[in-house]
């Protein structure tokens, strides 16, 4: 328990100085592209939620973060590609699917300065749980201020096998075990954030 009590002391100073950044959902979106033999097929996350802790004098600069997926509200907007979805997912089992945000580099641009047309580039690095196993991921994301809105756009590749789902294959079709996830996510900042 000594270790435990010694990680929270100091992790308190730096929650301290953390404003609390919620997801609005509505103007966010997840997606997905699935590959299968001869067609790709498109999807969406349809019921998701997040918040990040941010620095309030520099609020690109993220401090930790957590998105959670509700599995049995992905889409491919095909009812009985969906149900095959689900029954691989395991949704029943398995309702989550989430990213935890460990650490956030600046790779290019002045993060106290940033706009749609000039973002700031940034390596993103976590731990992505799908099927109840937990495996790092790291990839590139843009990031931008929209008045009291921080913005970050990106994309990213999951191995679906990585993560102990099985192989989809059936006498016509064969589904690849990875999947490319886009991402557009935007978050409410403090009202005590800096300019």
């Amino acid at each position: 328990m000594k270790w435990l009590s010694l990680i929270v002391a100091c992790a308190l100073p730096l929650l301290a100085h953390a404003g609390e950044a919620p997801l609005d959902v509505h103007a966010s979106t997840l997606k997905f592209t699935g590959h299968a033999f001869l067609h790709d097929f498109e999807g969406e996350a349809r019921n998701f939620s997040g918040s990040a802790q941010v620095d309030p004098k520099n609020p690109l600069l993220v401090q930790s973060a957590e998105i959670d997926i509700s599995s049995a509200k992905l889409t491919t907007f095909e009812d009985a590609r969906d149900r095959n979805m689900y029954q691989w997912l395991q949704v029943t089992v398995n309702p989550d699917i989430r990213f935890q945000l460990a650490k956030v580099k600046l790779i290019q641009g002045d993060a106290l300065h940033t706009t749609k047309e000039a973002p700031a580039r940034f390596m993103v690095s976590g731990f992505f749980t799908l099927n109840k196993i937990t495996k790092p991921l790291e990839t590139e994301a843009t990031g931008w201020r929209e008045g009291k809105r921080l913005i970050v756009d990106g994309k990213t590749q999951i191995d679906t096998a990585a993560h102990g789902l099985p192989e989809v294959k059936t006498l016509f079709l064969t589904v690849g075990k990875d999947v490319d996830i886009t991402f557009h996510l935007a978050f409410d900042l403090p009202a005590e954030t800096g300019h």
